[in-house]
């Protein structure tokens, strides 16, 4: 029987009893419709994760008994930061869902010149922002993963680029002219990555001050495909997707 996997934001250890908070609990007793006496796992960044009982359940609390550790927490070879540009609706989703199983750290979204997303609305940034959120954490928790990414709110591209960071920076644009795999860098890197129309021309040009420009191959990948292709580089070449 298949259990379910739950990201747990307090302290876990062997011999606890927990409460788990609104989402979780309407999640499993409403959605998968676990009764009292199921198992399931939790688990967090800090403690690993632990194979838990329902102990007590209604539609407003559930109450895990917390017993045997099943894992300590796996850290992270790489510290990848992903910069992506907005698209629209399920493509956005997928992107950040499949990201996050490729292992980034951090997701900033971002509105560039050529972008097909415009929101001015700070709720509706907000609500956009609070939705990717619960993508990466449901992510991480299908996927195995300890830490849950954080979705930075969205900025633009003239913005962002000028921020100053420890990560080596990397952009993805037909113009390139280096390889991904041939970026040195030391665990930490920024992967930026554009709309369907791609970088405009002055976007590029100020970038080109301090990000490397790369081509990933002679094929255009769309917004939602590029980042994957070039975290599965990242992650084979120097990170641990073997």
């Amino acid at each position: 029987m298949r259990r379910s996997r739950l990201y747990f934001h307090g302290p876990l250890k062997e011999n606890s009893t927990v409460n788990l908070d609104k989402d979780t609990t309407h999640y499993l007793s409403n959605v998968l419709r676990l009764k009292k006496g199921r198992e399931v796992k939790l688990f967090n960044s800090t403690d690993g994760e632990f194979l838990g009982i329902i102990a007590t359940l209604n539609k407003h609390a559930i109450t895990i008994t917390v017993n045997s550790k099943t894992s300590s927490v796996i850290e992270e070879t790489l510290k990848i930061h992903l910069a992506l540009s907005i698209s629209k609706g399920e493509r956005m989703d997928y992107a950040i869902q499949k990201s996050v199983e490729l292992g980034v750290s951090k997701i900033t979204p971002m509105f560039s010149e050529f972008s097909d997303v415009r929101i001015n609305d700070k709720v509706r940034i907000e609500n956009k922002r609070s939705h990717w959120q619960k993508i990466a954490k449901s992510a991480c928790e299908q996927c195995g993963r300890f830490s849950i990414p954080t979705i930075d709110h969205p900025v633009y591209f003239n913005d962002f680029i000028q921020t100053e960071g420890n990560e080596v920076r990397v952009l993805l644009d037909p113009s390139g002219n280096e390889k991904l795999k041939n970026i040195k860098f030391d665990k930490k890197i920024c992967l930026i990555v554009g709309p369907e129309g791609g970088f405009a021309p002055s976007e590029l040009e100020m970038a080109r001050q301090e990000t490397h420009i790369i081509k990933l191959g002679h094929r255009i990948l769309r917004s939602e495909t590029a980042p994957l292709a070039a975290l599965a580089i990242l992650q084979s070449e120097f990170g641990d997707l073997n």
